[in-house]
C-alpha cells in the first residue's frame, strides 16, 4: 500500500513536470543533456589533467567508473520500466532508452562527480551543483525518468563520491598526495 501510493506520488511529480514545465528553451536543450552529460564530465576530466591536477582527473575519472559499475547492475536487478513505458500520455523528447529506469545514471554521474571534484575546488562547487540539478531535471523533463529514480541517483552518486573520496584519502601515496 505504501509503495502504490509512493508510485502515484512519482508518476503525478513526473506529468506534472514532464507536462507543465513545457517551454520551447527546456524543449531545445534538455534532450541534448543525455550526451552532452557524458561530454562536459569528459571535459572536467581533461581540464583538470591539463591543468597538471593528474590526481584528481585521474580520481574523478575511478569515481565515474566506479558509479557505473554500482549503478548499472542495480538498474537491471530493480528493472524498473521507464516512465515512458508506463504513462500513455509521458512526453518523449528523446530517443528511447533500453536499460531499466531506477536509478538515474546520469543523476548518479553528475552528483558524483560535482561532489568529488567540489571537495578539491569548492569554488567551483554552486557550477558543478547546478548543472547536476539541471541534468536531474531534464531527464524528469524529457521523460525517460521519474522523480524517484533522478533522486535515488542523486543520493547514490553523492554517497559514492564521499566514499571515493575516503578511498582517496586513505590511499594517500595514490590520490591524495600533492592533490589540490
Amino acid at each position: 500500500m505504501i509503495l502504490e501510493y509512493l508510485e502515484s506520488v512519482d508518476s503525478a511529480v513526473f506529468l506534472n513536470i514532464n507536462h507543465n514545465l513545457t517551454n520551447p528553451l527546456f524543449d531545445a536543450v534538455f534532450p541534448s543533456l543525455r550526451e552532452l552529460t557524458y561530454v562536459i564530465w569528459l571535459i572536467v576530466i581533461v581540464y583538470f589533467w591539463s591543468k597538471n591536477e593528474k590526481k584528481l582527473a585521474l580520481l574523478l575519472a575511478v569515481s565515474i567508473a566506479a558509479g557505473a559499475i554500482f549503478t548499472y547492475p542495480l538498474k537491471f536487478l530493480i528493472d524498473r520500466a521507464r516512465p515512458y513505458e508506463t504513462i500513455e500520455s509521458a512526453r518523449l523528447l528523446t530517443s528511447a532508452e533500453y536499460d531499466p529506469s531506477f536509478p538515474s545514471a546520469h543523476a548518479e554521474m553528475s552528483f558524483l562527480a560535482a561532489t568529488v571534484v567540489s571537495r578539491f575546488h569548492p569554488e567551483y562547487a554552486k557550477y558543478l551543483y547546478s548543472f547536476s540539478f539541471i541534468v536531474v531535471l531534464s531527464r524528469v523533463y524529457v521523460g525517460v525518468h521519474f522523480p524517484g529514480d533522478v533522486v535515488a541517483g542523486v543520493i547514490i552518486g553523492m554517497m559514492i563520491g564521499r566514499g571515493m573520496l575516503m578511498v582517496a584519502k586513505r590511499k594517500k601515496n595514490i590520490f591524495w598526495d600533492n592533490m589540490v
